[in-house]
């Protein structure tokens, strides 16, 4: 956890409430949730699709120094204290989870070729946040549901 702002988050937008609130259509769009999280997705006013995960802890500083074409990518953060708001910001990947793929309609017959691409990316992105990031990064919690697709089936972590 964050105190204040590090040099590598004052890269990255800070965006307030009232902005994360307006890109994610008044908090109306939740896609995902935890006991500790929410995912909502959004559209920011320049346009791109996004997804907001609003937590209690802040973890921005760790999120900041990830850079890895199969982990999400983070774009600002919002870290407000009246009212208490503790928002990240990231960008989206528009082809659903991959429990979708795997469990739903015709995204269920991904052939065992791209089954195993997807999971050797998943892997790929794993072994960076582990062993090339330092210090080295855990995620809280590794599924189908916390894995995103984009167009071409790159997985994106989003633990």
């Amino acid at each position: 956890m964050l105190s204040s702002d590090s040099d590598m988050l004052k890269s990255l937008p800070k965006l307030s409430r009232r902005e994360l609130k307006v890109a994610r259509e008044d908090f109306s769009t939740i896609i995902g949730s935890t006991p500790e999280i929410v995912v909502y997705k959004g559209t920011m006013k320049d346009g791109p699709e996004v997804f907001v995960i609003s937590l209690c802890a802040f973890e921005g500083y760790d999120l900041a120094r990830l850079s890895h074409e199969n982990i999400a990518k983070f774009l600002g953060y919002c870290r407000e204290s009246d009212p208490f708001s503790r928002m990240l910001l990231f960008e989206y990947a528009s082809n659903g989870t991959l429990y979708e793929h795997l469990h739903h309609g015709e995204e269920a017959q991904f052939s065992l070729l791209k089954r195993m691409k997807i999971a050797i990316s998943i892997a790929q992105g794993l072994r960076y946040l582990h062993t090339e990031s330092q210090p080295p990064f855990a995620i809280s919690e590794l599924n189908s549901n916390s894995v995103y697709v984009i167009e071409d089936s790159t997985p994106k972590n989003c633990s």
